[in-house]
């Protein structure tokens, strides 16, 4: 556990050195805030003040996230010829996969840790229903959590940034774009079944404040699978 702890805490504080990672959590915060001002002003309208708006919004801002924290984390080590050594070194391929991973997943919590203040004073200042809230946050944390694991699995397929980027960017588009097959589930078997592959449809009770364990175990089984697959890539390396 120190030797994946020590990769996380490298890959964080690596973050925190280039000007990337305040870029996004200023950017983060700004729509954040933009998003929850207009549901204060909007809170006058039927149905009163409603905070799971936030959230959903703050979910699509991570489609476009998640691969920029994601796109160099195995790439640049390839292109730069690191990832060898760090394979060779008394480190095993999940050491290597957990520490990037657990890395870029900790600067996405601070992020969530950075928008409490508007639950804060929605509370201090108003009225606010806690079940959406929390759903809210379990949903991001959710989602997050299958996204670097994605992400990562993208950049480990490519020694370019950029085209695991995008391919990471693609990938959580067309997860996300299913979930628009709800309505076509009703009349469709295969509408009904390809749907339950989708984001959005294991979000959606969350941001209503209901956690399924269904929708847990669907999340956790996703980050599992892409972590896995990435650590398969990294051990193919041993035989090229």
């Amino acid at each position: 556990m120190s030797k994946i702890g020590h990769i996380a805490w490298k890959e964080l504080r690596s973050y925190f050195s280039s000007w990337m990672a305040y870029a996004i959590l200023a950017g983060w915060l700004l729509v954040g805030a933009l998003i929850w001002s207009q549901i204060v002003f909007d809170a006058a309208a039927p149905g009163g003040f409603q905070i799971a708006p936030l959230y959903g919004n703050l979910l699509t801002i991570l489609l476009f996230i998640a691969p920029l924290l994601t796109m160099r984390l195995l790439a640049e080590e390839k292109r730069e010829g690191s990832l060898e050594m760090l394979l060779t070194s008394p480190l095993t391929e999940w050491q290597v996969t957990l520490g990037k991973y657990f890395g870029a997943l900790a600067f996405v919590v601070a992020m969530l840790v950075f928008t409490a203040h508007f639950p804060f004073f929605s509370f201090r200042y108003g009225s606010l229903d806690a079940g959406p809230m929390w759903g809210g946050y379990i949903a991001l944390f959710c989602v997050s959590s299958a996204f670097i694991a994605w992400g990562l699995f993208c950049s480990s397929l490519s020694d370019s940034s950029v085209l695991a980027g995008f391919l990471a960017f693609g990938g959580l588009l067309i997860s996300w774009l299913l979930g628009w097959l709800q309505e076509s589930a009703q009349s469709s078997d295969l509408a009904a079944f390809v749907v339950q592959f989708s984001v959005l449809t294991h979000v959606q009770p969350m941001l209503r404040g209901a956690i399924d364990t269904k929708d847990l175990v669907f999340f956790a089984s996703l980050s599992f699978l892409f972590l896995f697959a990435t650590v398969r890539v990294l051990e193919s390396r041993k035989w090229r």
